[in-house]
């Protein structure tokens, strides 16, 4: 399948990401780039826990807590003189916090260390008041406070930081906050099921906007996300798959017009069974990105991906 060891592969990825980590916790987005973005550091860090380097995760929980703007969110930091700088931007609001959340309850179930959620339990309820502050009367959350655009990808990931709030609250034994989240989310599901649209055949991409089928990203990407995060019906999944491929038949050996990997579309690829794909994907990826000319766009949540999606690889034939 590989032409490199599995364990080399993933030995070498946790090595990549454990590099990116700085002396405050904070991961760069990559080893020798300035940029610290909190939501690409949250869907990178699961594949760490994963692979039980659970003190390394533990230092950025912190950090995260630590680091809050005033409004209550979280923004993209940089580099310089060693100095962490806070931008006073961030690429959203909705998507930080709850990839954050989805963080935590990964990292507290591998450990089960619960003193850790209790000692920041309110800091955890202050953060889910932060989604529910964005959250509108169709489910849907804006983007940001000052970007009022309800996201598909955003929307797919707050569904899944709210069952998973409702997962923590429940394990604190705050039971009027689990509720109170997990009615937040499928609220939150039946907004995404409504930006179904069947004469399309798509998901709207944002508010009404439907993709482009021969546009990468956002367009194609975004019809990714209701797979991965398990939110379409099985039937809708693998039409909307089907006319992935038809459109970017070679997406798998990152043939897209993007220089960025989308490890993501792996993900998709393994939850429609087409491991095929993903055994694709992964060969491509360490020729091209990991050992390869594009290694300057192989970031952090890319490898975490990677490692995601290596650790469940499945060989042809196997059961």
């Amino acid at each position: 399948m590989l032409d490199e060891p599995r364990n080399a592969l993933l030995a070498h990825q946790r090595d990549y990401l454990l590099s990116c980590q700085l002396p405050s916790g904070a991961f760069r987005l990559g080893p020798d780039r300035d940029q610290i973005n909190p939501y690409f550091t949250n869907l990178a860090l699961i594949s760490l826990v994963r692979l039980q380097e659970r003190e390394a995760v533990r230092r950025y929980l912190d950090w995260y807590l630590q680091h809050l703007s005033q409004n209550g969110y979280i923004n993209d930091f940089r580099l310089d003189s060693g100095q962490e700088i806070d931008t006073g931007a961030a690429d959203s609001e909705d998507s930080y916090h709850a990839t954050y959340f989805s963080l935590v309850s990964e990292w507290v179930e591998s450990c089960g260390d619960t003193s850790w959620l209790y000692a920041n339990q309110e800091q955890l309820a202050y953060l889910f008041r932060g989604i529910a502050r964005l959250q509108q009367k169709d489910g849907l959350t804006w983007a940001k406070h000052s970007f009022r655009v309800k996201y598909l990808m955003d929307n797919c990931e707050v569904a899944k930081g709210l069952d998973d709030a409702s997962y923590l609250f429940a394990l604190l034994g705050k039971e009027a906050l689990a509720r109170e989240a997990s009615v937040r989310a499928v609220a939150c599901k039946t907004g995404i099921a409504n930006m179904y649209s069947r004469l399309r055949r798509s998901f709207a991409m944002y508010d009404r906007s439907h993709p482009g089928w021969r546009k990468w990203y956002p367009d194609v990407t975004s019809q990714a996300f209701p797979i991965v995060y398990g939110l379409c019906e099985p039937d809708i999944g693998a039409m909307l798959y089907q006319r992935m491929t038809k459109a970017f038949p070679r997406f798998d050996t990152f043939d897209t017009g993007d220089m960025y990997p989308w490890m993501v579309m792996g993900v998709c690829a393994r939850m429609i069974g087409d491991e095929q794909r993903v055994r694709t994907m992964l060969d491509a990826a360490t020729n091209l990105y990991i050992h390869g000319p594009r290694l300057p766009y192989w970031l952090i949540h890319e490898a975490g991906r990677f490692i995601e999606l290596l650790l469940d690889v499945q060989e042809p034939g196997s059961s």
